[in-house]
């Protein structure tokens, strides 16, 4: 079975999104998730669809969260995915 593999929509200077990174870290350190970085502002479409609003963690196409995320909240997600 693979990882789950989260996409951390971003923007630069966004210190929610700092906090998100922080959070995807541990995640992925602990072997639960895989990620990567997403900067809307390099794609029209996801500056469309996302605008101010990030960060935004998607799994599979589908929001998982929306501008705050805890370690407690992502771990809980990831096990209900079994």
């Amino acid at each position: 079975m693979s990882l789950p593999h989260i996409q951390l929509m971003t923007r630069r200077n966004c210190c929610l999104c700092d906090d998100a990174k922080a959070v995807l870290e541990v995640s992925a350190a602990e072997g639960l998730c895989s990620w990567e970085a997403v900067d809307v502002d390099r794609d029209k479409a996801l500056l469309v669809r996302f605008g101010l609003d990030v960060p935004v963690l998607v799994l599979d196409g589908a929001v998982l969260f929306k501008h705050r995320v805890t370690q407690d909240s992502l771990t809980s997600a990831l096990a209900g995915l079994d």
